[in-house]
């Protein structure tokens, strides 16, 4: 790390503190003014770590306190996030956020200012994925992404994040942020695995506290898996239920696993949990009369048990027939503006109606976009 650079970073944007921003074209001019200062291009974020830091704490920091600049002074979190960069797996960061906060007195000096420390954190984080993205090698597919549009999404982010209040929730939207663009990179399947299987565990973790489930002391996490045993209201008492979550397809080496679990640690039942899919094999061997106390499911399956929505969904039936939007829906087409990418001279539009699905079909695609950003519907 450069510390000059860096001290010299937080001097300059605590410096301007004084002169309040009124709008976001002023903010960008600052940001320009003091990355020129510091000598970083604004168009072109430099490749290397200590750049890559600078760099995001200016486009982060403008407008910010100096008690939350001098976090991230920090020796502590310079590492993890020099650690997450090298080693392009920002888990290293997401799960340490929370205890360097809580670690730091600092934290209690932001926290009497009436800002919570945490989210600042977590918006730096996804500040640093995004410049540290903008700066990968021609053959990564975010080489010619402009600044601007990354300018526009942390704006985006920032609010998604002002809207969550509890740490775990501002965890799970980081996590899921990173998985975005993780998915973006050349393939490591196994950095892919270890966010999916992070995302799972707090979906569940959070799934499981909302409907009144207590967790044992019992708890292994493993980079491919993770494990659990908890405890669900019965008619007497409890019943414990052993589980186990996978990112990757569940399969039939898992249900094994399992059947040991339950007679080893004498669960009444156990659950094997998958964010993608369960294999058929894996089904079938949980058909057996031996292992009947085995149940297989996707993430979005062990909810749909849970929760049910059939009266919302009747109601909504029913509100749609009574308003008679059954009769006089029309379609919806869209467009797609298309301009070209050294000139931003508009080249013309795409349309998209019946023979595309509609607007349905478009967002259908979207969806399935690996490269997808953001979309506005107007």
């Amino acid at each position: 790390m450069t510390v000059d650079l860096l001290s010299k970073a937080i001097t300059a944007i605590a410096s301007m503190a004084a002169t309040p921003i009124k709008n976001k074209f002023e903010r960008k001019e600052a940001v320009i003014k003091l990355l020129k200062k510091l000598n970083l291009k604004y168009e072109y974020p430099p490749a290397d770590f200590s750049g890559v830091y600078v760099y995001t704490l200016v486009q982060y920091g403008v407008g910010k306190p100096h008690e939350i600049l001098e976090l991230f002074r920090q020796e502590e979190i310079k590492q993890a996030f020099r650690e997450a960069f090298e080693q392009n797996d920002p888990l290293i960061f997401i799960k340490k956020g929370q205890d360097f906060i809580d670690g730091y007195a600092l934290g209690d000096e932001i926290k009497k200012l009436g800002i919570d420390p945490f989210p600042e954190y977590a918006a730096f984080a996804m500040a640093f994925i995004e410049v540290a993205n903008s700066t990968r090698k021609p053959s990564e597919v975010l080489r010619d992404r402009k600044l601007d549009a990354i300018n526009q999404n942390l704006s985006v982010l920032q609010e998604q994040l002002s809207k969550l209040k509890e740490p775990k929730e501002i965890l799970l939207e980081l996590a899921i942020q990173s998985q975005t663009y993780q998915k973006l990179q050349p393939a490591d399947e196994s950095k892919n695995e270890k966010i999916g299987i992070f995302i799972l565990a707090e979906q569940m973790r959070g799934w499981f506290e909302t409907i009144g489930y207590k967790f044992d002391s019992y708890k292994v996490e493993e980079e491919k898996f993770f494990e659990w045993i908890i405890n669900i209201p019965a008619r007497r008492g409890y019943d414990r239920i052993f589980v186990r979550g996978v990112e990757r397809e569940g399969g039939l080496s898992d249900v094994q696993s399992l059947r040991k679990a339950v007679d080893e640690h004498k669960t009444k039942e156990a659950w094997l949990v998958s964010a993608r899919k369960i294999s058929p094999a894996a089904r079938n061997e949980v058909k057996k009369e031996e292992n009947q106390d085995i149940f297989c499911y996707t993430f979005d399956e062990l909810l749909d048990e849970q929760a049910d929505f059939s009266k919302y969904l009747d109601w909504l039936e029913a509100e749609v027939k009574r308003k008679g939007i059954d009769r006089m829906y029309v379609p919806l087409a869209c467009i797609k503006e298309e301009y070209d990418p050294v000139t931003q001279e508009k080249l013309g539009v795409s349309r998209y109606n019946v023979d595309d699905g509609w607007i349905e079909g478009y967002i259908d695609h979207w969806l399935n976009d690996r490269a997808k950003e953001h979309i506005s519907i107007l």
